[in-house]
C-alpha cells in the first residue's frame, strides 16, 4: 500500500494528525513547554484531523483549488495535488466538514474553534497574540473541542493513543494527575481514563508528596532504593522488563493497525 497515493490520503492524514495531536497534548501537559508553540501545534493537528475526515468522503474535497488538466498526463497524481493544488484553510474546514459528512461544528464549540484559530494566526504571523495564552485554554480546546471530534469521526480518543503507546512512558495515574493540574476530570475524561486511573492518580500523588517529604527515609532505605533503581535501569539481564516492553509494543502495533 502506497501511503502517498490519492486513495490513501485520508488514512495517511488521519494517522499523521493523531500523532501530532498526541505530541501536542503531551507538550501542553508540560508546564515548561512554550505555550505559544504548543497552541500552534494543537491547531495544526486539528487542521490535519478535520481534513482527514473530509478526505474520507473524497480526497479532492479538502482542496479549494485543483490543478488544471494537463494534456500530457492521463491521470491526476498526488504529487500534482501537492505541487499545484491548494487545500482549505483552518477557517473553511467546519463548513466543508458539514457539507461533505453532515457533521456540524456549531454553538460554543464553533466559537472556541474559531477563537483558537485566530490566536494561532496571530502567533504564526506576528509571534504575538492579543491575549495571554493560557495552558488551560490549550488543554480545554484539546480535550473538549478537538478530541470529542476525533471520537465522533473514528470512535477513538487521543487519550487511548497516549496510554497505549509504550514510548510515552507515563506511570499509572500520572496522565490523570497532569491533566488535573489544569482541568477538572469530567464525565467524558473519566470514561476514557477509567476508574482504575483515579486510584492510581491518588497513589501517584501520594508518592510525589512522600518524595517531597523524605525526612522519614533512613540511610538504609535510600541505599536500597538507589540500588534497585540502578539495577532496573542499567542491568541488561532484566529479562522481565524487556518481556513487558515487547508485549506492550506488540499491543501497540495491533492497536495502530485497527486505526
Amino acid at each position: 500500500m502506497n501511503p502517498n497515493s490519492i486513495e490513501n490520503i485520508s488514512r495517511t492524514m488521519k494517522r499523521k494528525g493523531i500523532f501530532l495531536f498526541c505530541d501536542a497534548l503531551i507538550e501542553a501537559l508540560d508546564p515548561n513547554f512554550d505555550r505559544r508553540k504548543c497552541l500552534v501545534h494543537v491547531a495544526h493537528a486539528a487542521e490535519i484531523i478535520l481534513k482527514a475526515r473530509i478526505a474520507q468522503e473524497h480526497p479532492l474535497l479538502i482542496f479549494s483549488r485543483i490543478p488544471k488538466p494537463n494534456p500530457e498526463k492521463m491521470t491526476l497524481t498526488f504529487i500534482d495535488l501537492l505541487e499545484n493544488g491548494h487545500t482549505l484553510s483552518y477557517e473553511e474546514l467546519p463548513d466543508r466538514l458539514w457539507a461533505s459528512t453532515g457533521i456540524k461544528i456549531e454553538g460554543k464549540i464553533l466559537e472556541e474553534y474559531k477563537k483558537f484559530g485566530k490566536t494561532r494566526n496571530q502567533i504564526i504571523h506576528t509571534s504575538m497574540t492579543s491575549e495571554n495564552v493560557l495552558r488551560e485554554q490549550i488543554l480545554c480546546y484539546s480535550l473538549e473541542v478537538l478530541d470529542p471530534l476525533v471520537e465522533v469521526f473514528w470512535g477513538r480518543s487521543v487519550i487511548e493513543f497516549i496510554v497505549n503507546n509504550p514510548q510515552c512512558q507515563y506511570f499509572n495515574g500520572e496522565l490523570e494527575y497532569k491533566i488535573k493540574e489544569f482541568l477538572p476530570i469530567n464525565k467524558r475524561l473519566r470514561r476514557l481514563l477509567g476508574e482504575d486511573s483515579k486510584k492510581a492518580c491518588e497513589e501517584f500523588q501520594s508518592g510525589l508528596e512522600m518524595c517531597a517529604d523524605d525526612s522519614h527515609m533512613t540511610d538504609e532505605m535510600w541505599k536500597s532504593y538507589s540500588k534497585y533503581e540502578a539495577e532496573r535501569i542499567l542491568d541488561p539481564r532484566d529479562v522481565e522488563y524487556f518481556d513487558e516492553l515487547t508485549e506492550a509494543q506488540n499491543k501497540w502495533n495491533i492497536f495502530l493497525e485497527s486505526f
